[in-house]
């Protein structure tokens, strides 16, 4: 539904516009990039926020710290099921069929620019994931968090691109939204498999990448050194 909602929108817009490049989006681009940036916010999409949640209301969040494991890698690696589930059933097909459609279009298709965009998703799982934390142990101290979680999602999907490619936003906007981790989890890996990020802004855009993905992994662990050491457990 979102696909077509999307499609039909982007359609109708370049109908009624008296140039065939919008922001340097091609209609054939903006199908591309509507399809590629769906597939890469399902890939990079980890449910961390309310499985910490429910573990603290119904109280098993109890039982899981006294075990053995780092709590962190217990949730990265039940993430990283998740990704691996998506990536079997729906990225490989997905990917495929958008790879060949943009073949089509275009009459080209780069394997260096596949091969970067892979790496950006990996790295974008990780932020996404260290954010998802982050606001997951937000839950030792809330009640409630369906509300935060809602706001959360409109934050991401409105400023990582998955929506609006970020080159529509204002010039002023698009370089604070370009600095922040949220463009760094879709929007690169999308304009990196459109080939629309080269030479210098693609190693910009990749260190702005790394740089998110290493200060939301220490700003996890010091909130986690900070909320765990009282923590109400509402079930159990």
């Amino acid at each position: 539904m979102m696909l077509a909602v999307s499609y039909y929108l982007w359609k109708a817009i370049y109908r009624s516009s008296s140039s065939a490049t919008i922001n340097g989006f091609s209609l054939n681009q903006m199908i591309i990039y509507i399809l590629i940036s769906f597939l890469t916010s399902l890939i990079i999409s980890v449910d961390i926020l309310s499985d910490v949640y429910k573990e603290v209301r119904d109280g098993s969040i109890a039982i899981n710290l006294i075990r053995p494991i780092s709590y962190e890698k217990r949730m990265m690696f039940q993430a990283l099921g998740n990704v691996m589930y998506n990536f079997t059933l729906i990225f490989i097909v997905g990917f495929i069929g958008i790879s060949v459609l943009f073949y089509s279009y275009t009459g080209s298709l780069s394997i260096i620019n596949i091969l970067l965009y892979l790496a950006s998703t990996i790295i974008g799982v990780f932020i996404n994931f260290y954010y998802s934390y982050c606001f997951a142990l937000l839950s030792f101290k809330i009640t409630n968090m369906w509300g935060l979680s809602q706001i959360m999602q409109a934050i991401t999907q409105l400023l990582s691109g998955a929506l609006i490619p970020i080159v529509f936003f204002p010039k002023i906007l698009q370089k604070v939204i370009e600095v922040l981790p949220f463009s760094s989890a879709i929007y690169t890996p999308s304009m990196i498999y459109l080939g629309k990020l080269t030479g210098t802004s693609l190693i910009k855009a990749l260190s702005i990448q790394i740089f998110w993905m290493i200060v939301l992994s220490i700003v996890a662990k010091v909130m986690w050194n900070g909320l765990i050491k009282k923590l109400t457990i509402l079930g159990g």
